[in-house]
């Protein structure tokens, strides 16, 4: 029997030195938790690397809209001025035409001579005169 525990004890024995070579061999729980974090960490590290990327684009791009927009309204300004000035071009030519209308009406109106009835002694237009009663028929009567 004392062979047997002989046995068992070298069995045993060597089970611990096989364990705890297994053990010291291969990565500890807390080595593989420490290379998951650098993993996780550098994975961070890359989305944030393309975030700031992306942020850059964007501001980029804000700033292109930007100038559209200051363009955009200025082009707009202009226009409106245009139109204010045509606007207003229009006007001083319809005041213009009014305006001479009035004078040539004017003119038309001091041209024409009156007829000799109606023209007093002194030279101011006389009233007209109504068809008076006495007057004769100067049709023939049948």
């Amino acid at each position: 029997m004392e062979m047997r525990q002989g046995l068992n004890w070298i069995a045993i024995a060597s089970a611990l030195v096989l364990g705890i070579g297994v053990a010291g061999c291969g990565p500890s729980q807390k080595e593989i938790q420490a290379q998951q974090a650098e993993a996780a960490a550098l994975k961070a590290e890359q989305a944030a690397a393309k975030a700031e990327e992306s942020a850059a684009k964007a501001m980029q791009a804000a700033q292109a809209a930007s100038e559209a927009a200051e363009k955009a309204a200025k082009a707009v300004e202009d226009a409106t001025k245009e139109i204010n000035r045509a606007a207003d071009h229009m006007d001083q030519m319809s005041r213009e035409r009014e305006a001479a209308q009035r004078r040539s009406t004017h003119r038309k109106a001091k041209a024409k001579p009156k007829p000799a009835d109606e023209v007093a002694s002194d030279g101011s237009a006389a009233p007209t005169a109504a068809a008076s009663p006495a007057t004769t028929d100067l049709k023939p009567s049948k």
